[in-house]
């Protein structure tokens, strides 16, 4: 089973404010791509972005009128960013529902995304701050260079341990702080407070997605929602990887897997075996673990409290969950 995390009852209550803003905004021009984004809205998920926005907004002074509206945009900008994923991936499946591109077309699929992040940047227009505007474009951005490096390096071993880290901190750790920095400053919190949530969310994000990497792996395909191994298969080189890489005496077979774009599910299960006999998925935990702590340190400069509290919590469970 999963470690669960502290939610505060404040932030719990005003996440079900979240998740119908999220429906209301979503279906409220009335579109034929409404459909397909409530589809994958209500598929669910953890919804750590937007509970980060909420419990940083905590800080200081708890304006629900600007983060009800900031934490629906997150969710809305990492909905977008997963449709346009599973479009790369061809996946089929995400939290054990059919993908938009599986139950209509990738066509239907990208526009869905297209449609989100523009709702995403409507609502946030209408806060009137060009401050927070910022922080979600440049994470948008972000998040676009990295699955474009990540596009280039597929199949390819022609790459470094910091070349995945940069991809990641691109394609996950800048939105984790996006929400964190929008939290802190809508509530008037100092600049250094508002400073160190954001390193805050870096370093969270940069463990979500190692131990993301952990999970495709090793993880309980039932539980994920989604076959393991995908990253795999779609030749994307990722830290166990890297980490079993060095060990094996495998290596060559592992490589071969890697690089062939069409490997079958035989050639995976095969990999995956070569990759758990190995520390590397230890040692790639551990990475993980070394990202919490840093997390963890940037937020000793925040008084003692409820939202300590909360932050020190979803740390752990980042790195101790099963899906």
């Amino acid at each position: 089973m999963s470690k669960d995390y502290l939610l505060l009852p404040q932030v719990k209550k005003d996440l079900k404010i979240v998740e119908e803003e999220l429906a209301k905004v979503v279906a409220a021009d009335g579109v034929k791509l409404a459909e397909s984004s409530l589809t994958t809205l209500r598929a669910g998920g953890k919804r750590l972005r937007p509970i980060l926005v909420l419990l940083t907004g905590m800080t200081n002074n708890y304006d629900l009128s600007c983060l009800i509206p900031a934490a629906t945009a997150i969710e809305l900008v990492h909905t977008a960013s997963l449709i346009h994923d599973d479009v790369l991936d061809e996946a089929d499946t995400r939290r054990g529902f059919p993908t938009v591109n599986a139950a209509w077309d990738a066509e239907t699929a990208i526009s869905t995304g297209d449609y989100l992040f523009g709702i995403a940047f409507e609502v946030l227009s209408k806060l009137g701050n060009s401050d927070i505007v910022k922080v979600m474009a440049d994470a948008v951005l972000a998040l676009s260079v990295g699955e474009l490096h990540q596009m280039r390096t597929c199949h390819s071993l022609n790459q470094t341990i910091d070349d995945y880290l940069t991809k990641i901190k691109n394609k996950t750790a800048l939105l984790f702080s996006a929400a964190c920095l929008v939290g802190a400053t809508l509530s008037g919190a100092s600049e250094i407070e508002v400073e160190a949530l954001g390193k805050y969310g870096e370093n969270l994000g940069m463990a979500f997605q190692i131990y993301d990497d952990v999970l495709d792996i090793s993880g309980d395909e039932e539980i994920l929602g989604k076959p393991i191994g995908i990253d795999l298969k779609d030749g994307m080189v990722t830290m166990p990887i890297f980490f079993a890489l060095e060990e094996t005496p495998q290596s060559k077979y592992l490589q071969k897997v890697v690089e062939n774009v069409n490997s079958t599910e035989e050639d995976i299960k095969k990999a995956i075996n070569i990759i758990e006999s190995t520390s590397a998925i230890e040692r790639t935990k551990n990475e993980a673990k070394r990202f919490i702590e840093s997390a963890l340190e940037t937020i000793d400069l925040i008084a003692e409290g409820e939202v300590k509290k909360g932050l020190r919590s979803i740390g752990e469970f980042v790195v101790d969950r099963y899906h």
